[in-house]
């Protein structure tokens, strides 16, 4: 029996881009999963970084940092 364990390359080589496809495939499920949300619900997450950039009110938020 070795003294050293050796790492299997095959099952940990998988789960290391596992984490990247999640990310990647979330706007696809956005996309699709539109077709069946409401319209206001499909639109939150630009309504939000729209917020989120302009202000609440249009004028701050974080925009003003960049000129």
């Amino acid at each position: 029996m070795p003294t050293h364990p050796t790492r299997q390359s095959s099952a940990s080589g998988r789960s290391r881009f596992c984490c990247c496809l999640v990310f990647a495939a979330l706007p696809v499920v956005w996309l699709i999963a539109g077709t069946v949300l409401p319209e206001q619900v499909f639109w939150f997450p630009i309504w939000l970084g729209a917020v989120v950039w302009n202000g609440a009110d249009g004028q701050g938020g974080i925009s003003h940092l960049f000129g």
